[in-house]
C-alpha cells in the first residue's frame, strides 16, 4: 500500500540549489557546528575532525572555505551576536547613561561586563582558550576581546574625566577581577563558599564591586583629592 503522507525533502531536492547556495549552506553549518562544539565540549573539544563530524561536512571543505580551524573560529566570532551592545548592555538609553557621573558609569559597565560573561558562556569558553585552547583559536580570542573592549571603550572613555589616573587604576584592578569571576561562573562556580550559578549569590558578589568603588571614592576624598565624578 502506498503511503499518502508527504515525502520529506531529499538530497535530490538539495542538489537543485546553485553551487553558490550549496557552499553558503555548508559554510553556515560548519560555523554553527563550531558553536555547538564550543558550547558542549569546550575549547579542547573543538578540532577539525570533531568539526567535520558535527557538521556532516568534508575536511576539504573546512580548508577550502575557511583555510582551517582558525578561519572557522574567526567566522563564528564575526557572524555571532554573542555580546550585547549599547543600550542592551547597560540596560538604558546610551545618552542617558553618558550623563551619569564617571564612577557610576564605571560601576554599571564593570557589572555589565561580568554579567555578560555569565550570561554568554560561549564567550567565556572562547576567552578561556587564550590560555588553554589550541593555537588555532588564539586569533578568534583576540577578536572577541577587541570587540568587547571597543564597546566598553565607546561607552566609558567618551570624556576626559574617564582618563583620570585614579579611574584608570580602578579599571586596571576591576576588569581582571570581574573577568575571573565571570569565568569562574562558567567553569568552577563555587567561589568563597557561594555558588555563582545562584542568582542571589551572584548578586552579592556584584554588590561587592559597588563597595570597592565606593571605598575607593571615599578614600580619595579623605586624602583631599576626590575623584572627579561629574560629567558636564
Amino acid at each position: 500500500m502506498i503511503d499518502p503522507s508527504p515525502v520529506p525533502a531529499t538530497p535530490a531536492s538539495a542538489r537543485k540549489r546553485s553551487p553558490q547556495k550549496r557552499r553558503l549552506a555548508t559554510e553556515m553549518e560548519i560555523v554553527a557546528a563550531f558553536g555547538r562544539l564550543l558550547a558542549r565540549d569546550g575549547v579542547h573539544g573543538v578540532g577539525v575532525n570533531a568539526l567535520v563530524k558535527e557538521a556532516n561536512a568534508g575536511k576539504k571543505q573546512v580548508y577550502e572555505y575557511f583555510g582551517g580551524l582558525q578561519g572557522v573560529a574567526e567566522a563564528w566570532v564575526r557572524r555571532s551576536s554573542f555580546w550585547p551592545r549599547g543600550a542592551v548592555l547597560i540596560n538604558e538609553p546610551v545618552p542617558q547613561f553618558m550623563k551619569r557621573p564617571v564612577l557610576e558609569r564605571l560601576r554599571i559597565l564593570v557589572r555589565a561586563y561580568a554579567q555578560g560573561l555569565r550570561d554568554h558562556p560561549d564567550v567565556a569558553t572562547l576567552m578561556a582558550g587564550e590560555f588553554a585552547g589550541p593555537p588555532e583559536l588564539r586569533s578568534a580570542v583576540e577578536e572577541t576581546r577587541v570587540r568587547i573592549w571597543e564597546e566598553y571603550e565607546r561607552l566609558f572613555f567618551a570624556d576626559a574625566r574617564a582618563l583620570d589616573p585614579d579611574i584608570l587604576a580602578l579599571n586596571v584592578v576591576l576588569l581582571p577581577a570581574v573577568t575571573y569571576i565571570g569565568l569562574r561562573a562558567r567553569f568552577d562556580p563555587t567561589f568563597f563558599g557561594s555558588d555563582l550559578r545562584d542568582d542571589a549569590a551572584w548578586g552579592r558578589v556584584l554588590d561587592m564591586i559597588d563597595r570597592v568603588i565606593a571605598l575607593a571614592a571615599a578614600g580619595a576624598e579623605a586624602t583631599g583629592k576626590p575623584i572627579d565624578s561629574t560629567v558636564d
